[in-house]
């Protein structure tokens, strides 16, 4: 009769599932990729946003199996309306802004409201579309139809993920995966919805606004972005240029060759230990701006960088104009490195972010500082660069800790303002008595033996020397 709902045909429902699959878990990988310049890359972050869309998407399913109305219709709504939601909540204003008001929490909590309010509501309509469409698709069985439906839907997710974080954020950038999303998202509903009222009009008004904003935002603001990081290059009243990475100052380029001062301080000691005669192997993780060995002799060392981003080479390039990179690139996690290459290093160094204050944390761990000895040479270094605040908090202490239950002996240094965020620097040389973790204890007589031993030792040095100074 006239007026009556037209069923969604097999054929249209199947690209309709596909269309909302792909956005899906699209959203999931971009929400997480627009956390990390103000939450950083962690298990906890990512658990936390996995959790409140599977949550999301469990309660969608729900609603949808006891919708009554016009299921086209609702269909068409849900996708407008998840497409206006994502290209708001995923652009960089959204995420500035739900932060901002979110800003008396702690962090992890500012990333579970934005999870549960800014990813999940997406989650939920198009779970509800997915049951919605089940009626549409596939064979005439009850099962067959829920099997056919879920089956789209599943490869439109795998599409989204593998799409999303191989190609479109690495070649369109962050801006152009969410505008992609709203886009899609737009087309859908429009096909799906027979007579388009002023709701569809309006939600492709917001998502088209937002995304265009967002794409002008992010052309504007940096000079690349990709699955892994956002960049840009800003130049200081002193003429030197920056490279920031998600936000942190990641190098300084003066075309001196001068870069930050605790990059300076672990130049000079890898270059004065150079051995005598030949070049020393230098491998850098955490290429930054490829600044490291800048200002020095080129012959003394051969660098090799570490960077997760294959396109981190382009953006040094940028940045040193018109000075050449030195040394050689390899695009891939540092760890993942060491664990492929098993030459020795004269010296190592350790300077990656996941964002402003952040090392990521499996380049923290006892298992990796244990695999960076094994990589060093006989007297080879480690150095290692750590982002501290003023007071003393769990990171800080524990990570210490960590590293000198693997070295025996590291020697820090920290450079930068006592009342701000400074770095904190170790030079931690490969030495016999690593991983020694003895102590001395009243019901051990162990310090007086080895008291002895150091007693014998000096009075070898002293008949080879002379009398010590007294300490």
């Amino acid at each position: 009769m006239p007026g009556a709902e037209r069923p969604i045909g097999p054929r249209a429902a199947t690209a309709l599932l596909l269309v909302e699959g792909y956005c899906a878990l699209a959203v999931e990988m971009i929400a997480l990729r627009a956390l990390v310049p103000v939450a950083g890359q962690s298990v906890a972050v990512t658990g936390i946003v996995v959790t409140a869309f599977l949550a999301a998407l469990a309660l969608g399913y729900r609603a949808g199996g006891g919708f009554e109305g016009d299921t086209r219709e609702k269909v068409a709504r849900n996708l407008a309306a998840a497409a206006a939601w994502s290209a708001l909540w995923l652009s960089r204003f959204g995420v500035a802004l739900a932060f901002e008001a979110t800003g008396a929490l702690a962090p992890l909590a500012q990333v579970a409201v934005y999870a549960v309010l800014g990813v999940g509501p997406v989650a939920y309509l198009l779970a509800q579309a997915v049951v919605l469409l089940v009626a549409s698709a596939g064979p005439e069985t009850a099962p067959g139809k829920a099997g056919a439906a879920f089956a789209a839907s599943t490869l439109g997710n795998v599409a989204g993920g593998l799409a999303t974080a191989l190609v479109v954020m690495q070649h369109v950038g962050v801006a152009g995966a969410v505008a992609l999303v709203a886009g899609l998202l737009v087309a859908a509903a429009l096909a799906a919805w027979e007579r388009p009222g002023w709701r569809l009009w309006a939600a492709g008004v917001v998502a088209a606004g937002a995304a265009g904003a967002n794409l002008a935002l992010e052309r504007n603001a940096y000079v690349l972005t990709t699955a892994h990081a956002d960049y840009a290059i800003e130049a200081d009243a002193d003429g030197a240029r920056h490279l920031r990475v998600n936000g942190q100052n990641a190098s300084r380029e003066d075309g001196a060759g001068t870069g930050h001062a605790y990059v300076e301080w672990i130049e000079d000691r890898v270059y004065a230990a150079a051995p005598a005669g030949s070049p020393a192997r230098v491998l850098v993780i955490g290429a930054g701006g490829f600044t490291f060995g800048r200002g020095r002799p080129r012959d003394t060392a051969e660098l090799v960088f570490v960077d997760v981003d294959p396109r981190l080479a382009p953006v040094a390039d940028a940045f040193l104009a018109p000075a050449r990179r030195r040394g050689r690139y390899a695009a891939m996690d540092g760890r993942a490195y060491l664990l492929r290459h098993a030459g020795a290093f004269d010296a190592i160094v350790l300077d990656a972010y996941a964002d402003r204050t952040a090392t990521p944390a499996h380049l923290l761990t006892r298992e990796f500082f244990a695999l960076a000895r094994s990589r060093l040479s006989g007297d080879g270094t480690l150095y290692v660069n750590l982002i501290v605040a003023p007071e003393p908090d769990r990171l800080s202490t524990r990570a210490d800790r960590t590293l000198r239950s693997v070295f025996a002996a590291c020697r820090a240094e920290e450079l930068g303002e006592s009342s701000r965020w400074r770095n904190r620097v170790y030079a931690c040389p490969r030495t016999a008595l690593d991983g020694d973790a003895a102590v001395y204890s009243d019901a051990s007589g162990r310090a007086g033996i080895d008291a002895a031993r150091a007693g014998r030792s000096r009075v070898r040095l002293r008949s080879l020397h002379g009398a010590p100074h007294a300490p």
